[in-house]
């Protein structure tokens, strides 16, 4: 049977995604002992650091690494503009 520790990563993801204040679905999140590192893309360093509020919110007793990246809209990671 699967440990419930399995589901924790995917939990505090859901509930991110779902916070309204954060509402990106791009989000990974990886939870290693006390620490919990957050990664993906983002639209504004805005949302960037709410994120880790969000997350420092439903987490206080972890350490919280924000990783991701702002990729603001309309310019897709890795593409050249068209000349």
């Amino acid at each position: 049977m699967s440990d419930r520790r399995d589901y924790f990563p995917e939990s505090i993801r859901e509930k991110l995604i779902h916070d309204p204040r954060v509402a990106e679905q791009d989000l990974r999140v990886e939870v290693v002992e006390s620490r919990v590192v957050l990664g993906g893309n983002v639209a504004t360093s805005e949302i960037q650091a709410m994120i880790t509020t969000v997350a420092r919110e439903l987490l206080p007793d972890y350490e919280i690494l924000n990783q991701t990246s702002v990729v603001p809209a309309g310019e897709p990671e890795g593409e050249e503009p068209v000349a």
